[in-house]
């Protein structure tokens, strides 16, 4: 019998954790033994460049580079100049306008209608990362409705924006036209309802889930590499280097760790992994607080894992725009203790005190409350351990066998209906 063909669609300016979870589910078993599974994108250098490592055992005839255009990781580049605001601002304005009168809409809808049209899939699986976010994903929902008969889902991998004037059409029209939204944490499904007014039941919550995570390096020679001790505790973040990612708060939390407790200089460091936009007010806060020697800030690693595997302390310090972050479930499956932000799919995976410990989102509270909670576990071993061998054990619920029963059993039930 021959199977049904599942087209995933994903857009994104960088390469990240809920792009990555896709090519979690290209890999995964229980689907590819249940369906003929491809994935169509758009093919920046930035996105082929991050998912050249995800995707190496995957068959080049199951990707489909597409050339759609956006701005998205053109500005997402110019972004990340060291370059002044105005200047940044100026040599946005021209792909702004190409867009605003809809040349890149129209361009993708001939994009999109010719893969349809080859592929015939059915179902198309549309991944983004919040709402609306990438404009790619609705204009292939439009694709569908004018060129395809494909069944729609709609993965929501973030929180729901504020609709501006004429949204609400646009979302009607999405809405109508897909069978079923997905989200991993109760708070993207909420947002989705409450500001999109979306169909509550049109909205299914599964949780996200890794790959185990394969170690390189060893944490002697992670301290060989950076000249540390072989008995410094390692603090670890990976992450994107920008606000909501909450880095500047991790770095005043140490330097009130070190201010409260000079000692701790001599044993513990941070490690920050990632790139992006506030790579240089980062650096220039880690300067003018004197930390140069305590907080390295390593760029994008692929072997990310190995970096968390060799830490004594993972922390993510998230202060908006997140969901259930693939990193943090990382984290859980190398046993690491946790700290990190009591807000949306975060508060799903840790339970403060058992598999990790939750900081509220509390502007005038954070940087204390997250430098009392270093200080807190640096000091207790035990605590740390306790921790630790929780957060493994609640991984069960988040590996890769049960997003694929998941998933299958949502494309199967639409592909039955």
């Amino acid at each position: 019998m021959r199977k049904q063909k599942i087209l995933i669609f994903t857009d994104c300016y960088i390469y990240g954790g809920s792009e990555r979870l896709m090519s979690f589910s290209m890999k995964n078993e229980i689907l590819n033994n249940s369906f003929d599974m491809k994935l169509a994108f758009r093919g920046s250098k930035v996105y082929k460049k991050g998912m050249i490592s995800d995707y190496r055992d995957i068959d080049s005839d199951r990707l489909l580079s597409l050339p759609l255009l956006s701005n998205e990781t053109l500005f997402y580049q110019i972004n990340c100049l060291n370059i002044s605001p105005l200047f940044k601002a100026a040599l946005k304005v021209p792909f702004f306008l190409l867009e605003k009168l809809k040349l890149y809409t129209i361009w993708n809808l001939i994009i999109f209608s010719f893969m349809l049209k080859k592929e015939s899939p059915a179902i198309v699986h549309i991944n983004n990362g919040g709402y609306p976010a990438a404009r790619s994903c609705n204009v292939l929902v439009l694709a569908n409705y004018l060129f395809g008969n494909a069944k729609l889902i709609y993965q929501v991998n973030n929180q729901a924006s504020l609709p501006k004037r004429f949204d609400s059409i646009i979302d009607g029209f999405i809405e109508r036209n897909v069978c079923l939204f997905i989200t991993a944490s109760n708070l993207a499904k909420q947002k989705l309802v409450e500001l999109r007014k979306f169909d509550v039941g049109k909205i299914k919550v599964i949780n996200n889930c890794v790959i185990p995570a394969s170690i390189g390096f060893s944490k002697a020679q992670i301290c060989e590499e950076l000249n540390l001790s072989k008995d410094a505790f390692i603090i670890t973040q990976v992450a994107f280097l920008t606000k909501r990612k909450g880095q500047a708060k991790l770095i005043n939390a140490i330097h009130l760790l070190f201010t409260k407790h000079t000692h701790l200089k001599e044993y513990i460091t941070l490690i920050l992994i990632g790139n992006g936009e506030d790579e240089k007010e980062l650096k220039e806060l880690v300067h003018l607080l004197e930390l140069t020697n305590h907080i390295f800030f390593l760029g994008y690693r692929q072997n990310s894992q190995d970096y968390i595997a060799a830490s004594d302390l993972f922390i993510l310090p998230s202060i908006s725009n997140e969901d259930m972050p693939l990193v943090l479930l990382t984290a859980l499956q190398l046993g690491k203790p946790i700290i990190s932000s009591n807000f949306a799919g975060i508060s799903q995976v840790i339970q403060t005190e058992e598999n990790g410990l939750l900081i509220d989102l509390n502007e005038e509270t954070f940087e204390n409350d997250l430098y009392e909670d270093i200080y807190r576990l640096y000091n207790d071993k035990a605590l740390r351990t306790k921790i630790g061998l929780s957060a493994e054990k609640s991984f069960d619920a988040y590996t890769p066998g049960k997003y694929g029963e998941n998933l299958e059993a949502i494309y199967s039930g639409l592909l039955e209906k």
